[in-house]
């Protein structure tokens, strides 16, 4: 029993520890991110553009990591309605086991699709929308070449809020949610990978 009793506090240990961290950083970069918005106000009657461009840090349950999106608006004026189509390339790692056994890295790249609505408020504009993704990515681990099987096909979806106050860029923050499917070749290794994960996102974009 105390055996036992051991290993659960060293798991809700690893868990916390792992939370607080990714909180910190969370929290410190929207204070820098809210600082740098309202240094520049804009007439947002007037703001039109046709290419979105971004950067983005993500955490999820076993994984965390940076990526890069580029994307058009597919209205040809942006009024009311928020409608866009964007590639991402992202680099993720983690671990996949609460044991701490085995660290993973990959890369995905993928396709997002955004749809919303638009707010034209006193100096700053306001997105609500909602976003679905798909993805395909290649993982690198112990004994498993980054190039070989099995491979990952990710299933995104969630909501997010973009707030721009600055004539060409935008805070974001988005929240969802990945399904993770293994494709091809052998699983061993991967009993503890979740296969969906809660997702927490945020960045900036530029117009």
């Amino acid at each position: 029993m105390p055996l036992i009793a051991q290993i659960i506090t060293n798991k809700t240990r690893w868990i916390i520890l792992q939370t607080m961290k990714r909180l910190i950083i969370v929290l410190s970069m929207v204070a820098v991110i809210c600082c740098v918005g309202f240094a520049e106000e804009m007439n947002s009657a007037e703001f039109k553009y046709k290419t979105i461009s971004g950067g983005f840090w993500s955490c999820g349950q076993d994984f965390s990591g940076g990526f890069g999106e580029f994307g058009f608006n597919l209205r040809p004026q942006e009024k009311v309605f928020v409608f866009r189509d964007c590639i991402f390339f992202q680099g993720l790692g983690g671990k996949l086991s609460q044991d701490n056994v085995l660290d993973f890295g990959g890369l995905e790249i993928g396709d997002k699709l955004i749809l919303g609505g638009r707010t034209n408020c006193s100096g700053f504009i306001v997105r609500t929308y909602g976003y679905t993704s798909l993805s395909f990515g290649l993982y690198r681990y112990q004994n498993h070449p980054f190039l070989s099987a099995p491979f990952g096909l990710n299933l995104g979806f969630g909501g997010g809020f973009e707030f721009q106050y600055c004539s060409h860029s935008a805070f974001v923050v988005e929240f969802g949610g990945k399904n993770r499917f293994l494709i091809g070749g052998s699983k061993e290794g991967l009993e503890d990978y979740s296969k969906s994960s809660p997702v927490l996102t945020i960045g900036f974009r530029t117009f």
